[in-house]
């Protein structure tokens, strides 16, 4: 499985806008494609202004070519930076499986 762990900082102010905004994507993604397995939106606790998105899929496809080509995302990619106060953050993992 393919993860990615991503951290948004808001701009001051703009923090319950971005909260919307993510979570009406959150919704979108949850109903249209089957193959993400995970997105999941966390704020930090002693911090408002950082919200941090796990996302799990069922492999490295279904985020690079399904996940990024839906309008959805296109639009998020778009609307961001009116939100952000900070650059975002993404690491990606490969999940370790049990033999």
């Amino acid at each position: 499985m393919f993860v990615l762990a991503v951290k948004f900082k808001a701009a001051e102010g703009k923090e319950k806008e971005l909260v919307q905004l993510l979570t009406k994507v959150q919704a979108q993604v949850r109903q249209n494609e089957p193959d993400t397995l995970m997105y999941d939106l966390h704020y930090k606790i002693d911090d408002p202004t950082e919200v941090f998105l796990y996302e799990r899929y069922k492999d490295r496809q279904a985020c690079e070519i399904t996940h990024r080509a839906a309008p959805y995302i296109k639009e998020l990619r778009a609307a961001l930076t009116n939100y952000l106060g900070g650059a975002i953050e993404i690491t990606q993992y490969e999940t370790i499986e049990l033999k």
